[in-house]
């Protein structure tokens, strides 16, 4: 058990090291790649590029681990994410900035119909991600299994590489797209925002 703590403790204190250590490194070219995240139409290529090869040429174990496919859901997400916000600026899909917040004392009481609102809008967002998920990942599934001529009985074949890794990260970019760029403007759309 103690043995488990130290690896644990160690475990998070070498990830926050080497998160400062990155952010120390990466602080001067903020500007240039905020500016680049903004306005350079070859940015999402590069969003979609790097994370893929990475998680393509995760490491290789002898026994099947869950851990790429795991890899390959949060990298492929942030890119969607990345690429939805990409979108929505350089498609000028973002709605017009609003007043500053007002300060905590002028937060509104918990009513009725802004609970209601709120719940709304979640379970339309819910709804929608939900949908685009199963939608990309049946269809990538389907390409793939006829691309690599695999039989779609076949739960074993979801594990090969050429396969997890396109439609993980296929499906979760989408999902992340939808989330940052669809979701609100539906939300627009039903006049929940």
């Amino acid at each position: 058990m103690n043995g488990f703590v130290l690896l644990f403790f160690l475990d998070v204190l070498g990830g926050i090291l080497i998160t400062a250590i990155l952010i120390v490194l990466t602080y001067p070219a903020w500007t240039l790649i905020d500016r680049l995240d903004s306005a350079s139409p070859l940015f999402p290529v590069c969003v979609l590029v790097v994370p893929f090869f990475l998680c393509y040429n995760y490491p290789v174990s002898d026994y099947y681990s869950p851990t790429r496919a795991d890899t390959t859901t949060i990298m492929a997400a942030g890119a969607g994410v990345t690429i939805g916000f990409w979108i929505n600026h350089f498609f000028q899909l973002m709605s017009k900035p609003t007043d500053p917040l007002p300060v905590i004392q002028n937060i509104p009481p918990l009513t009725r119909d802004l609970l209601v609102l709120g719940l709304t809008k979640f379970t339309v967002g819910i709804v929608l991600l939900l949908l685009v998920r199963q939608l990309v990942q049946n269809l990538s599934l389907q390409v793939l299994y006829s691309w690599f001529k695999v039989v779609t009985r076949n739960k074993e074949a979801r594990r090969r590489l050429e396969i997890e890794v396109p439609y993980k990260f296929v499906t979760y970019t989408s999902v992340g797209i939808c989330a940052t760029t669809f979701v609100p403007m539906l939300h627009r759309f039903l006049g929940l925002l």
